[in-house]
């Protein structure tokens, strides 16, 4: 009988895992993977101010580091925007996740590898039932909680998942042209529809990767890396050393919390609307899940109990998670045409003041509320009336 049992061993699920048993608790984190940070479709890009921020110093894990980007619309015509500052750090998810889970362990959790979780059911506490290799079994525990990724069965399988909408990604790691310490990212309909493409520098490898809300990922970036104007010409298609995929769920369309149950990280939809990122809003968020459990667990752990987590949620990222929201169907809702206005616009030098200005890879709010106060007079100033629309929205 454990006191909170952690269905996913990401970053989210060993973060609380560690910051409960620091404070006493019997933990079980359960993995049903034989390997820590396996399989996994991720950029790998944390920002530098969100480390700090969660009291995480870099380590082995870091591969690079990023200074700024260049991006592509449709047209093909790049917009570089930077600071000449490291901003953030490409990271081997695996050694990360790894960092992570030892953490857990040397805190005192319990860390049980192979263990697929099946189903749960609750009553006076929940019962896990999981397969492992040595058969099905059960396990204890007056909390769960899922951290178990998008499409987590914990959310399923408690009702709390209101809505399966999610972006479908894709990666390869393989050999790219392009600048150290320099982000590259890809728009327009033909290629990531609803979403970006990009490539990011690891160490000796790219990280080449694109993310749609309409059809196949997978034969999306193929197309991309062969036939896109720009890219494929820096691309070696030819060199795929590694493959993935994935989701990246949208914020709203799941409940966090219910009778004995918490969700954290991707399983609680607590990604950046805008890129798709989620190490630090869900590491964030696992420290407020941790205070609230903390509390709940001197009691009974009821839905009432354990409310106070979507308030500090709310508190902490809701105008973020709404703003972003509202800016990626922004996006979604553009043609080529209008993103080739956009990024135009973009590339005058008082617009791309105001962006650098304002800001922040892992708080992406006050950049959105800066350039809808500032948008319409930019838009008018240079007759870009199709895109007053858009802004308006904001």
């Amino acid at each position: 009988m454990y006191d909170v049992a952690i269905v996913g061993a990401g970053p989210a699920g060993c973060f609380i895992g560690k910051l409960l048993a620091e404070r006493g608790f019997d933990v079980a984190i359960i993995e049903e993977h034989a390997e820590i940070g396996h399989p996994v479709c991720c950029a790998g890009i944390l920002g530098t101010s969100g480390l700090g921020e969660l009291g995480i110093k870099p380590g082995e894990w870091v591969l690079g580091d990023l200074k700024g980007a260049v991006f592509y619309p449709p047209s093909g015509d790049a917009v570089p925007l930077g600071r000449g500052k490291v901003e953030a750090l490409v990271i081997d998810r695996a050694s990360f996740d790894r960092e992570l889970a030892v953490g857990a362990v040397n805190a005192g959790t319990t860390l049980l590898m192979k263990t697929k979780c099946l189903d749960i059911s609750r009553g006076r506490g929940v019962i896990v039932k999981v397969k492992r290799t040595s058969g099905r079994d059960e396990i204890k525990a007056r909390l769960v909680m899922g951290a178990d990724g998008p499409a987590s069965l914990i959310a399923r399988k408690t009702g709390l998942l209101k809505s399966p909408r999610c972006i479908s990604c894709a990666q390869v790691e393989t050999i790219a042209d392009v600048e150290a310490s320099t982000a590259e990212l890809y728009f327009g309909r033909a290629f990531a529809p609803g979403f970006f493409a990009w490539i990011v520098p690891a160490g000796d490898v790219c990280r080449v990767g694109l993310g749609t809300s309409e059809g196949s990922p997978l034969r999306k970036l193929a197309d991309f890396m062969k036939k896109h104007p720009v890219a494929s010409e820096k691309i070696d298609a030819d060199k795929v050393l590694h493959f993935t995929a994935g989701l990246i769920p949208h914020p709203f369309t799941r409940k966090i919390y219910a009778d004995s149950v918490m969700l954290v990280g991707d399983a609680a939809g607590q990604v950046k609307p805008l890129t798709g990122g989620g190490i630090y809003i869900g590491l964030s968020c696992a420290k407020l899940a941790a205070d609230v459990a903390s509390k709940a667990l001197e009691g009974e752990v009821t839905a009432k109990a354990l409310r106070g987590y979507e308030r500090a949620v709310a508190k902490r990222f809701g105008a973020e998670f709404k703003l972003g929201m509202y800016a990626r169907e922004v996006l979604q809702k553009m043609s080529d045409d209008d993103l080739n206005s956009a990024f135009e616009l973009l590339g005058r030098p008082d617009v791309g003041a105001l962006v650098l200005e304002h800001v922040d890879f892992d708080h992406h709010g006050e950049l959105i509320k800066a350039l809808a106060k500032k948008g319409p007079g930019l838009l008018r100033l240079i007759g870009l009336h199709k895109l007053m629309g858009y802004v308006r929205k904001l």
